[in-house]
């Protein structure tokens, strides 16, 4: 069963928001999909640390929140997401093996399960594509573990160029797929937007997948129209 995995450029880039894109697209296209948050964090920064004791802090992660408005049928919070937790820094934490209970055989068996229960799955990743997952494995060695290409989201800013190289890079040295990569505007009085667009376009050996504007509440839109080129999606999906 296919599975797309979407990473990013950095925290705060706008992969949800792409995540929710691709979800509306492949449904306008009459695919069967699903979304899936493996890990969710933030919320509450206050916290000293991040308790170990449960998988979920909370089910109200507004990432995941917003994947389960974005899939076209009904589907449960517990059913997309594995881990939830209110501290931002958990993937920190559990890198420095401080959160214990972070199973890369959850991910695995809840991946499956949704792989088993719809056709196709759209992974959306936590922070970039580095981020680990616990003290023994990133995010980047468990979707090239599970054989998932990937969609690389850019949030447009001041240094982006540097960034998005770097890890498209850091995803095709691992011998992961890179079907395309979408670009969201997060500044919107960024200078020289068609400029940046024009070079990422000519360095990144990838198709530009669409761009998606500096909107308000992006996440209660209709964002199809904004992926401007799905046909790499819609050819993988199609396999």
């Amino acid at each position: 069963m296919p599975s797309l995995f979407i990473t990013g450029t950095d925290t705060n880039v706008g992969k949800t928001i792409v995540t929710r894109a691709i979800l509306q697209v492949l449904a306008q296209h009459n695919f069967s999909v699903v979304g899936y948050k493996p890990i969710a964090c933030g919320g509450d920064d206050d916290l000293p640390t991040e308790p170990n004791q449960t998988d979920y802090t909370s089910e109200d992660n507004s990432d995941v929140l917003i994947i389960l408005d974005s899939c076209p049928q009904p589907v449960a919070y517990r059913d997309i997401n594995s881990y939830t937790f209110t501290h931002s820094s958990t993937p920190i934490f559990a890198a420095l093996d401080a959160v214990h209970h972070i199973q890369e055989e959850k991910l695995d068996t809840d991946l499956s399960n949704l792989q088993q229960n719809y056709p196709n799955v759209v992974v959306e990743g936590t922070y970039g594509w580095l981020t680990p997952i616990n003290k023994d494995l990133s995010f980047a060695e468990w979707v090239h573990k599970n054989n998932m290409p990937a969609v690389l989201v850019v949030g447009i800013k001041e240094g982006c160029v540097n960034h998005a190289l770097l890890t498209a890079q850091a995803i095709q040295q691992q011998g992961v797929n890179l079907i395309g990569w979408v670009a969201n505007r997060i500044n919107p009085c960024l200078r020289h937007y068609a400029e940046l667009i024009e070079l990422l376009s000519k360095k990144i050996s990838a198709p530009l997948l669409g761009q998606i504007p500096y909107i308000a509440q992006p996440h209660k839109k209709d964002l199809t129209s904004y992926i401007e080129n799905p046909d790499p999606l819609l050819a993988y999906f199609q396999k």
